[in-house]
């Protein structure tokens, strides 16, 4: 194709290479922003010329006036799989597609949700902080394994199916909870319980369903009372699905032996959150999926989506 005919908002500054790439030699043109753009920013990018697809990095605010501002609009190609910044019934009224490419990071994100798991369950945030105090008191320490502990996952979808697999090779058993409904576990090594004899049982839970009003501050206070005192809880999911207060207070009164977020109910987090002053926690900016090889694997399945969308036919680069 020697003209270029579409083109393409990045809401970023940067997409992987092959990505570019892929876009380019079907004749789609990239339109960058800053890092993390506002909606005034989207506006006024859309409003420079027609834009025909969102490639939607981190999560700006995709909101009814910018799908309605960018006439010209097709697709929105999250790069990744959370679509909560986006106003998804404007993008039906305007008929505009939304997809997700979470299926190229999904073995990252499990990935790390296990190696968090792996770091508490061994006190390795809490060892390290007694090592930088001079302090090499061995006697009365023990470790925990996985082996034979229970895993309870809250979302069984690419990346919980992909740690519940991980888990179960381990010798751990897995159950699986699902607010309001029974998960479906066909294919996994998984049972499915009550979400009462979930919280109940679980030594550790770990959250990957998505931010939805059915799932907004699921993991409170009160459910934290009735899990098993010194359970761990993982975070890689969404902040929104857990009362992060009631999180830092059960930490510093043993209710939780540990817990680990990747996702915080303000990003970048809030100096004031509790769990920068909670004890033995892992927090991590945002980066569960950011491997080299998932965000290459990512913009590429991102690019073929808008190809498809805009061209109607799939790469064959």
């Amino acid at each position: 194709m020697s003209q270029e005919k579409y083109r393409v908002l990045v809401t970023s500054n940067a997409l992987a290479k092959p990505a570019c790439e892929r876009l380019e030699q079907s004749g789609i043109s990239l339109e960058f922003t800053d890092a993390a753009p506002d909606e005034q920013a989207l506006l006024e990018a859309v409003s420079k010329g027609p834009i025909h697809a969102i490639l939607l990095r981190g999560n700006p605010p995709i909101t009814r006036r910018l799908i309605e501002a960018a006439t010209s609009l097709k697709i929105i190609a999250k790069h990744g799989a959370g679509i909560d910044s986006v106003d998804l019934q404007a993008a039906r009224d305007a008929g505009v597609a939304v997809t997700t490419a979470g299926e190229a990071g999904a073995g990252a994100v499990a990935e790390l949700a296990l190696s968090m798991i792996m770091a508490l369950g061994r006190d390795l945030p809490r060892l390290t902080d007694r090592m930088r105090s001079g302090d090499w008191d061995r006697s009365g320490y023990q470790g925990r394994e996985l082996a034979s502990r229970t895993l309870g996952i809250i979302g069984l979808g690419l990346i919980g199916g992909r740690l519940a697999t991980m888990a179960h090779a381990l010798g751990m058993k897995v159950i699986a909870a699902r607010p309001g409904g029974t998960p479906r576990t066909e294919g996994f090594p998984v049972t499915a319980v009550a979400f009462e004899e979930f919280l109940q049982t679980a030594d550790i839970v770990s959250l990957h369903c998505p931010a939805t009003p059915e799932t907004s501050g699921l993991i409170d206070a009160t459910a934290i009372g009735r899990m098993k005192a010194g359970a761990l809880l993982i975070n890689t999911a969404r902040g929104a699905l857990v009362d992060e207060a009631a999180v830092a207070a059960a930490l510093h009164s043993g209710k939780l032996a540990g817990a680990a977020f990747d996702t915080f109910s303000e990003e970048p987090i809030n100096p004031e959150n509790p769990l920068l002053k909670a004890p033995n926690v892992i927090l991590t900016p945002h980066i569960a999926s950011q491997t080299a090889a998932a965000v290459e694997r990512t913009g590429l399945q991102t690019a073929d989506n808008i190809i498809a969308a805009l061209l109607g036919t799939e790469t064959t680069f």
